[in-house]
């Protein structure tokens, strides 16, 4: 494996354009790490890890990944799964005590899958330097109702994952920083990642920044316990991604069986099939595999991805937010090291007035008149029926009238719907939306 000490930089167009995307907002610092096949092959960096001390961000700097870390909690999960600790399908209340009833009633799966009905704490708790423990997040959602019933829909909630670390602890006897330190992080031989502890000064960590009102400023600091929480608290550097990928794609931490339900979407009742695994965006691009997941805390932001045609990894972190655009950096990324590889630059696969691009863009640019829940299948409608909470899970946000809307890949998913990605220009910005269809033309994904 190449050592984590040795990274050879970009090529110097693609550090480029990595530069014109990363000021596209003011970032305090960032770094991009490319890995093929476990070895590191590029590596670039812009900025400070501190702005008053002036320490440039290297391959050593250490950011937060926020949920980006949901895969690792997962990853717990799935090893005492393999050691017969736990079954996916048993409750969660048969491993954690005090749970409300109706939560303890959640099939684990559920949990992983985002597929639970628990809402998301974050709606409700935002005080990140206040101490988030679980009478906390009990007293505030523990009384509300579920969003849908287990397996009936897909709403992203960060509660899932909290409860998953009480899950991991309850079994296990360990911490949760204790448990990935012993069970995870160190068998893969990382050199520094390692679970967040705001208080602890830890050596080369990022400082957190905003960028408010033209100027830098001291990010919220995480409370200790927030720092660290299951649902998103581990720090890690470039030269962590390397061996990390290596852990992944090999059966040291997790069986491979047990990995490949882990890529792979989860089932709802309806019978079909959401992009989303254990801790994972799991999708398809340009004919291959694609993993993928974003995180942000205040002041940090990172984007992991997995291209398994080319065998490749992108990691992109920052310690400033607004974050720039992570998503379009590691696809830039992928492009320059395997062209082709990404929908990124894929042609139009139509000219935009087929009946589900039109559906498609009536529902991206939306006003304030309701939706017509026909559109959609059963699982959204669920969500949108909901309203709040459910309806803002489940839409992506709403959009003025778009230049062009076009189609650009598409692939069958199970339960014969087909997932099709399109395109959407404005004004010379380019953002990516991921749409699923029933087979009579009903929308049961959108991202």
């Amino acid at each position: 494996m190449t050592s984590p000490e040795s990274i050879s930089p970009v090529p110097a167009s693609l550090a480029a354009r990595l530069s014109e995307l990363a000021n596209t907002d003011t970032v305090a610092g960032v770094a991009v790490t490319v890995v093929r096949d476990g070895q590191a092959i590029g590596f670039w960096s812009a900025g400070y890890a501190s702005l008053p001390f002036r320490v440039p961000v290297t391959e050593r700097t250490l950011f937060h990944i926020g949920s980006v870390g949901k895969h690792i909690t997962a990853l717990a999960v799935m090893q005492l799964v393999d050691a017969g600790s736990v079954a996916l399908d048993a409750p969660v209340g048969k491993y954690v005590e005090g749970l409300p009833e109706s939560w303890a009633a959640i099939p684990v799966r559920r949990l992983l899958t985002h597929t639970s009905g628990l809402p998301d704490y974050g709606r409700v708790i935002r005080d990140w330097d206040r101490p988030q423990g679980r009478d906390v997040i009990l007293g505030a959602i523990g009384t509300a109702p579920l969003l849908f019933p287990p397996g009936a829909a897909w709403a992203y909630s960060n509660t899932n994952y909290l409860v998953l670390g009480w899950l991991i602890e309850a079994v296990s006897g360990q911490l949760y920083a204790d448990y990935l330190r012993d069970r995870l992080l160190g068998p893969a031989q990382l050199p520094s990642a390692r679970v967040d502890s705001a208080g602890d000064v830890i050596p080369d960590r990022a400082e957190p920044y905003d960028y408010s009102n033209v100027r830098f400023v001291h990010a919220v600091q995480l409370e200790r316990s927030v720092s660290a929480a299951a649902d998103g608290g581990v720090l890690f550097s470039a030269r962590d991604i390397a061996p990390w990928s290596a852990a992944l794609t090999s059966a040291r931490l997790v069986s491979p069986a047990l990995m490949a339900q882990a890529t792979t979407g989860a089932l709802l009742t309806t019978g079909r099939q959401v992009p989303y695994g254990f801790g994972w965006f799991v999708e398809r691009t340009a004919g291959h595999h694609m993993q993928r997941h974003a995180g942000r805390v205040p002041g940090f932001g990172a984007f992991l991805m997995h291209l398994a045609g080319p065998g490749l990894w992108v990691a992109v972190m920052a310690n400033t937010t607004p974050l720039p655009p992570l998503l379009l950096m590691a696809l830039t990324t992928a492009e320059a090291f395997s062209p082709g590889s990404t929908f990124l630059s894929r042609p139009p696969a139509g000219d935009g007035r087929d009946p589900r691009t039109v559906r498609a863009r009536e529902v991206l640019e939306r006003g304030a008149a309701p939706l017509d829940l026909e559109w959609f299948a059963p699982e959204m409608q669920v969500l949108l029926r909901a309203g709040g909470e459910g309806f803002q899970a489940s839409l992506p946000g709403r959009l003025p009238p778009l230049d062009r809307l076009e189609p650009i890949e598409s692939y069958p998913v199970p339960g014969g719907c087909r997932m099709v990605r399109y395109r959407a220009t404005l004004a010379g910005h380019v953002a990516h939306y991921l749409f699923g269809w029933t087979k009579d033309d009903r929308i049961f994904w959108t991202s």
